[in-house]
C-alpha cells in the first residue's frame, strides 16, 4: 500500500503535535497504516494522532493533521458544524 502525506498534512502535524523530519514520520505512518488505532468515515486515528484521509486504489492519501485526541473527533467535528462552532485543536508550534 502506497501512503502519500501531503505538504499541508505535514504541516499540521509539525503544528498540532511537534517537529519531526519528514521522512520519519512517513516511515512511521506507513508502518501504522496497516493497523490503524480508529478508522471512522474519512478520518484515521495512526499512533494517536487523528488525520483527514482518502483511499484511491491501493494509495492512502493524508490530507491533514487534527493532532492528539482521545475522543470521538469525526463525532466531534461533525457537531461543530452542525452547531456553527470550532475546535480547539492545539497548534502547539503555531506562530
Amino acid at each position: 500500500m502506497e501512503l502519500i502525506l501531503t505538504n499541508h498534512a505535514y504541516e499540521r502535524y509539525i503544528q498540532r503535535v511537534g517537529p519531526t523530519d519528514r521522512d520519519e514520520l512517513t516511515r512511521q505512518l506507513q508502518h501504522w497504516i496497516h493497523q490503524p488505532d480508529r478508522r471512522k468515515r474519512s478520518y484515521i486515528q495512526l499512533g494517536g494522532v487523528w488525520w483527514r484521509y482518502s483511499r484511491e486504489d491501493s494509495v492512502v492519501i493524508l490530507h491533514t493533521c487534527y493532532g492528539r485526541h482521545v475522543g470521538d473527533l469525526p463525532e466531534a467535528i461533525r457537531w461543530a458544524k452542525r452547531h456553527g462552532d470550532r475546535i480547539a485543536l492545539g497548534d502547539r508550534y503555531a506562530d
